[in-house]
């Protein structure tokens, strides 16, 4: 019985043992009372905040079919190395629909993602000569901004934005199959189109060191490409001029030479004027080129070709 010597029922213990020993050591007290190991507290589990179907947080590639339901979406990869804007030309780009700005064919028509989006907002504060910049992406994952558009003739499109570290582009340059470079491998498998950053600062800096790191970028992405379309963003290019020249100049010369369907334009967070053209236009022409390039329009009418024949029915063409 719990509480008592296993042995004797009229000893006294836990006051003393009748044996003489020290009761925490005495086999007969210990056979009734054995230590209970402590019960463990379950973890507890997070709770949801919302009955609806998303978060409004950033996608991860779980996450697709959210929108894939209702047409395929049409991913664009961002890719470059660690610190070169990948991150801060996404929150730019926001900031810019929400000040009034549009894409040239397109308007906003929603997003899954929200939340994800406010939070770069918020981090990226622009006044003149000072940004204050959103953290850059955690290496363990990457995750997907959704822009839901409706083009000029009312077809909706869901577009995904990739946002990686630029360390998983870094490895995956070295070495593909690199098991930190999962993310890489996946943006680059599933993109319909490519963002190649070229860091202006690092260029400064870095000269051919980092023009190389660039080119090994590159190279990767050009390997089995198809022809997806692939647009250089020069970023930082308020400092542009300060790049050597023959450092900035060969660098545009190989990459234009590496792929068919290509074009470049700068961009910057930093205004010298207000508007500033490489500010508060080019960040939103990045995404137009992409859209002109892999939106096929649609609505084209039918037109069904018919061999001579005497049937009436075949050959009837309305009022024409």
């Amino acid at each position: 019985m719990e509480g008592k010597c296993s042995k004797y029922p009229e000893c006294p213990a836990p006051t003393h043992c009748h044996e003489g020993d020290d009761v925490a050591t005495c086999e007969f007290w210990l056979t009734n009372n054995s230590p209970k190991e402590a019960k463990k507290d379950k973890p507890v589990k997070e709770q949801k905040h919302s009955n609806l179907p998303w978060t409004g947080e950033p996608f991860l590639v779980d996450d697709i079919p959210q929108v894939s339901f209702r047409s395929s979406p049409i991913i664009f990869g961002i890719v470059g190395k660690a610190d070169a804007g990948k991150t801060t030309f996404l929150a730019m780009l926001y900031t810019l629909l929400l000040n009034g700005k549009s894409f040239d064919n397109f308007s906003f028509a929603g997003t899954k993602t929200i939340i994800g989006w406010d939070k770069l907002h918020h981090k990226l504060k622009v006044e003149k000569n000072d940004v204050a910049f959103p953290d850059p992406t955690d290496p363990k994952y990457h995750r997907l901004f959704h822009f839901a558009l409706r083009s000029n003739n009312n077809i909706l499109k869901d577009i995904l934005l990739s946002d990686a570290s630029g360390e998983t582009f870094s490895r995956w340059a070295q070495k593909r199959e690199d098991e930190n470079a999962e993310a890489a491998r996946w943006i680059y498998e599933h993109s319909h189109a490519f963002i190649l950053f070229v860091d202006c600062d690092d260029l400064i800096a870095g000269k051919n060191s980092a023009k190389s790191k660039i080119i090994d970028i590159a190279q990767m992405l050009k390997h089995n490409l198809q022809n997806r379309p692939v647009i250089t963003v020069w970023s930082k290019s308020d400092k542009k001029e300060l790049v050597p020249t023959q450092i900035k100049d060969s660098l545009k010369e190989e990459l234009a030479s590496m792929f068919e369907n290509y074009t470049e334009l700068d961009i910057s967070n930093f205004p010298t004027d207000e508007p500033d053209p490489i500010v508060h236009e080019n960040n939103l022409k990045v995404v137009d080129w992409l859209l002109s390039k892999t939106i096929i329009p649609t609505g084209k009418e039918l037109v069904v070709e018919t061999k001579n024949t005497n049937d009436l029915f075949l050959n009837y063409r309305g009022n024409e």
